[in-house]
């Protein structure tokens, strides 16, 4: 799910029992492709732009997920996905919910 700054779900974040953790997904600034050479001007010439969707919040998630496996190697990705649920911010519903999952999710455990 998608979560805006103010850790509220994104109007157009999906919430139901399949949602599993939620990320920043609203206004989140990312690069642009280069289109050009480098200060010709080109409106996309590595430059940054705000986007949302949920394809903004899922590399939070993955972000956080390569963070943990750096430091544990060893474990398996169910290991991985474990840290994750147990690290998140809880969210909404106490628990698990249908907006939120098991929370945001968090760097810092």
């Amino acid at each position: 799910a998608a979560v805006d700054s103010n850790e509220n779900r994104a109007s157009f974040s999906q919430y139901n029992d399949q949602v599993e953790i939620a990320a920043p997904g609203v206004g989140v600034k990312s690069t642009l492709p280069g289109q050009g050479l480098p200060g010709d001007g080109s409106p996309r010439d590595g430059s940054y732009a705000s986007w949302s969707g949920t394809s903004m919040a899922c590399p939070h998630v993955a972000g956080v997920a390569a963070l943990v496996w750096s430091h544990f190697p060893n474990c398996s990705n169910k290991h991985i996905r474990q840290a994750l649920i147990a690290s998140a911010r809880d969210k909404g519903a106490a628990g698990c919910d249908r907006l939120f999952g098991h929370g945001i999710v968090s760097a810092q455990g």
